[in-house]
Formats: structure tokens, sequence, C-alpha cells
């Protein structure tokens, strides 16, 4: 897949999910749940010598329902938050959590080894663990 794909800036999505929650806050009626799918959980991404770690913020989903796949160069996380409402619920004041379907692709900074990654959930948090691919090798190129 070529690097430089058509569509909108990977930022034009957060701006857009940004404005839509600043809109709803200011809205002086009462509005339903949002229920969309293109909300983007907040990600994290650090490198230490050997591994590439990822922190996405996933609470209130549940872990078997998210799915992680990791590439050479990205990792995607897609699942489904939904929060079950109570029937003693008589109006809602304020809606803040985004709810629905979502899917986070993130690129990653080095190539990394597939076959030895790892993810758990923890405190509301997803971890994936990506260890970096190590070179194979010397390879002589003869000139020709």
């Amino acid at each position: 897949m070529s690097q430089f794909k058509k569509g909108p800036p990977k930022d034009f999505f957060h701006i857009e999910n940004q404005f839509g929650r600043m809109m709803r806050n200011m809205s002086l009626l009462r509005m339903p749940p949002l229920e969309t799918d293109r909300w983007f959980p907040a990600a994290d991404v650090y490198e230490s010598k050997t591994d590439i770690i990822v922190y996405i913020d996933v609470s209130g989903v549940d872990p078997q329902k998210i799915t992680v796949v990791a590439e050479e160069s990205t990792l995607t996380v897609s699942g489904d938050r939904r929060v079950v409402i109570q029937d003693e619920i008589q109006n809602v004041h304020q809606l803040e959590i985004e709810r629905g379907q979502f899917k986070r692709i993130i690129s990653l900074p080095v190539p990394i080894d597939v076959s030895n990654t790892t993810s758990f959930c923890r405190d509301g948090f997803l971890i994936v663990r990506l260890p970096k691919q190590k070179k194979k090798g010397k390879v002589e190129i003869k000139v020709s």
C-alpha cells in the first residue's frame, strides 16, 4: 500500500470529533446518546531499545471485543463501546463519552516483528508490545 494515501489528513477526524463534542456541550437541548463510528480512542506510543509500546484508552470496551492487527509498519485496533443506559434515568444532562464502533490505525516509527507482538488490557488501557524487527545478518551486494 502506498504511503501517500488519498483522503483527509489524520488530524481532520480528530478535529471533527472535538468540534462535535464542543457543539454537544453548547447545546441547550437534551440529546440522546451519540452513536457514531468515527470516534478514536486516545493513544500513546513509546519506544524502548527493543520494543514499540502502544497504550490505547479503551475504558468501557469489553476486551473480548477488541481486534488488534499488527503489520510491519502499522497497528490497527478496532472495537465497539456500548454503554447500557439504566431504566431509572429520566434526564440526560451531559454526554461526553463517545460510543459506538471505533477503528484506530497507528503508523509505527520502525518495522516490527509481527510474530512476537503481544497485547493485554489493564486499568482501562489496551497495551500492545511490538518487538522491533531485528536486522538479519550482513548482505554483500555486487556492483555490476
